[in-house]
């Protein structure tokens, strides 16, 4: 009788695959493919060269190995012999605050001040062979699996902890909403060091599909990814828009494709050019670190309702709720909490955030919305980034949304500025040919004539976290520290136009 307290790791569910359709293609990477056999055999010598280091259950281990598919033999073999296990983003800057026991890179010359182990194509010698197999075994289910640096639009990283049991649910919940299976070929252009692009291969492997570790070669574009034939793209808003513009002009969308696009809101113009240009099957999701995927939806049912964002998918609860944390009716503002399969307990080494955050089973993301009587969720802003504008309080996404139609805008970002006479609406805007200042003022006054009037910055580029959310805080701060320096509040911070 299997005890319900203690489950397989995601490698058992791997092995099973090799051993069902060994010669199916598990993974692809510059131009390689790896067959489901080769890949667990690959597994089995990193983990047997990683056991000999006898390090104790539960210890972390940072991954930052710049080879793709060493890094995810790696990350494989740490949850299977009980560690807990993290990665880096290219820039490596999280390497402190994760505070790791051990580091395994490819460049140990870039890690100072920490134990590193190089790995390289050594790690994949026969010389492994000789080594006693590693005996797999059973996990609690509450043990810590899988640490990820969440860090929102406040800029304060926090470290959330998925569980043996969470990255389970995770899987299986993956599968089911994107339809992963046998004949799903994925390719994530997110990073191992977020939760979307550690969890979407692995339910990809756990499901007997293959995966197309995105690798870029110097000086190609984004779209270069697309030769690889993925029939499921995952990506975030801004690695989208990048693709869209780089994509060549002769490309012909192919009926086979269906993108997802998590981390921020999608504009409207870039879901319109990507459903032309690249595919009809394009969708929106909703969800966090703490959470996994929350909603779900077609990008062309929010292109006429602002802020839409999908229905509640099966293993997941949203519910609106006041400042007291009782329920309001449909239609009507105030804090969205969730509740859903895989959510994280808490984040690691900060009880007090956790505690913020994390109240009586419910997860609080900071996101104030709005739910309708059919189930669909329309993210309002963030309440803690709502403005209050002489006493009205109101989300920068909103307006963003009003200004959406002024020509000549590449991107931009509503934020405030405190002033004696109370907060002032300020917008960060990237200009293009044919952008001015007062058509941006006009459509402000007009969508929004009880509010005082907006002030207007030129700027090279908005702050956006790795999922594309825009960084208000470090933006205000940007634009003060301008008008304290030159003493104007005409701030001009992007480079004239040739």
């Amino acid at each position: 009788m299997s005890n319900p307290t203690r489950i397989p790791s995601i490698y058992a569910s791997i092995l099973f695959q090799s051993r069902v359709n060994p010669f199916a293609t598990a993974v692809n990477y510059d131009s390689k493919e790896v067959t489901y056999r080769q890949f667990c055999i690959d597994i089995e010598k990193v983990t047997r060269r990683l056991h000999r280091m006898e390090l104790p259950p539960g210890s972390r281990v940072v991954v930052h190995i710049h080879h793709i598919y060493l890094r995810w033999l790696a990350n494989i073999a740490l949850v299977r012999m009980g560690m807990l296990s993290s990665a880096l983003s290219d820039s490596g800057k999280e390497l402190e605050f994760l505070n790791p026991r051990l580091v395994l890179t490819d460049r140990p010359g870039n890690i100072t001040g920490r134990t590193a182990v190089e790995a390289g194509s050594h790690w994949l010698s026969d010389e492994a062979n000789d080594w006693p197999a590693f005996e797999d075994f059973e996990h609690d289910i509450n043990a810590p699996c899988r640490m990820v640096v969440s860090s929102g639009t406040t800029g304060l990283p926090k470290k959330a902890v998925l569980t043996y049991g969470d990255l389970r649910n995770r899987v299986r919940g993956t599968a089911r909403t994107y339809g992963l299976n046998a004949t799903a070929r994925l390719m994530t252009t997110m990073g191992t060091a977020t939760v979307g692009g550690f969890s979407m291969p692995v339910s990809c492997w756990s499901s007997g599909g293959a995966c197309l570790l995105a690798t870029l070669p110097p000086g190609q574009p984004i779209s270069h990814v697309l030769a690889a034939r993925p029939n499921v793209l995952f990506m975030a808003p801004g690695q989208l828009a990048a693709l869209l513009e780089t994509l060549p002009r002769d490309y012909w969308p192919w009926q086979h494709l269906v993108v997802y696009v998590a981390g921020s809101t999608l504009p409207p113009a870039v879901s319109r050019a990507a459903r032309a240009r690249l595919t009809q099957s394009l969708f929106i999701i909703y969800g966090s670190t703490e959470t996994g995927t929350v909603t779900l939806t077609h990008a062309a049912m929010a292109d006429e309702r602002p802020g839409f964002i999908g229905y509640v998918i099966p293993g997941a609860q949203v519910q609106i709720v006041d400042d007291q944390g009782q329920r309001v009716a449909n239609g009507k503002m105030g804090e969205i909490r969730i509740q859903s399969d895989g959510l994280v307990a808490g984040y690691a080494d900060e009880p007090g955030v956790t505690d913020e955050a994390f109240r009586e089973g419910w997860f609080y993301p900071g996101d104030a919305g709005v739910m309708d009587n059919e189930g669909g969720l329309r993210i309002v802003g963030r309440t803690r980034e709502l403005m209050n504008l002489g006493g009205v309080k109101i989300a920068p996404e909103l307006i963003e949304q009003s200004l959406a139609s002024v020509p000549g805008i590449a991107d931009m970002a509503v934020f405030a500025l405190s002033a004696p006479a109370g907060d002032q609406p300020w917008v960060a805007v990237i200009p293009e040919d044919g952008f001015v200042d007062s058509a941006l003022v006009q459509q402000f006054a007009k969508a929004f004539p009880r509010l005082p009037l907006i002030s207007v910055a030129r700027i090279d580029k908005i702050p956006r976290n790795e999922m594309g959310k825009v960084m208000r805080t470090q933006l205000a701060a940007t634009v003060q520290n301008a008008i304290a320096r030159t003493g104007t509040e005409t701030v001009q911070l992007a480079k004239p136009s040739a």
